[in-house]
């Protein structure tokens, strides 16, 4: 029994933290609603995207604030051909990847970081977004 929580421990260090993504935008709307918390949308051009990949695994993956989104944000990952499942008319953007902020009535809470941006901008981004 030891060794399985050994096992246990060391998989979920090796794993590290992770942010929860959500694919649907009215669930996690509803969700937002349900517990208070601010949309985090991150608008790719394709989830296929090697780039958007990379970005995922090096933003957010294993960084000292994915306990901070995943407490106060619903974060949704939603590609831009998925126009039936989130609203394109308050979500549009010509640059990719956009990572928006909204709250309960879906208004933006601040300026949404487009473009490609690093590690610090996104940190200093989560300060500012409160």
């Amino acid at each position: 029994m030891r060794l399985f929580g050994m096992l246990l421990l060391s998989a979920s260090l090796l794993f590290g933290a992770h942010v929860r993504w959500h694919s649907d935008f009215h669930a996690a709307h509803q969700e937002a609603l349900q517990t208070g918390k601010t949309l985090m949308v991150l608008l790719l051009q394709s989830k296929r995207d090697g780039t958007a990949h990379k970005m995922l695994t090096t933003l957010f993956m294993n960084r000292p604030y994915i306990q901070q989104i995943n407490s106060r944000f619903v974060a949704v990952l939603l590609s831009s051909n998925q126009t039936d499942s989130y609203p394109i008319e308050m979500l549009y953007t010509l640059t990719y990847p956009t990572l928006f902020f909204l709250d309960a009535q879906e208004l933006f809470t601040c300026k949404p970081l487009r473009g490609s941006f690093s590690a610090a901008q996104l940190k200093q981004h989560l300060v500012e977004c409160r």
